[in-house]
């Protein structure tokens, strides 16, 4: 499925798989404010934007370089 920028939202799981994240770690930057979710329902699912993948991949991407979460944000 490519991204898609209309606000298709898609599950923390999905994220994970294309950001190379895992659902642990997007929970963390969610507590942290580095990555927060598109939106999170009453039942506390986390949902993201698809125009968030990037983002979601450059931080996998610098985390993977041992950049820290502070430098990042």
């Amino acid at each position: 499925m490519a991204d898609d920028p209309a606000g298709v939202l898609i599950s923390i799981g999905e994220f994970a798989q294309r950001t190379r994240l895992t659902a642990k770690a997007l929970r963390i930057y969610d507590r942290v404010g580095l990555l927060r979710p598109a939106s999170i329902n009453d039942a506390r699912y986390r949902r993201y934007a698809a125009a968030q993948v990037r983002t979601g991949q450059l931080i996998s991407l610098l985390r993977g370089a041992d950049v820290s979460l502070a430098d990042i944000a």
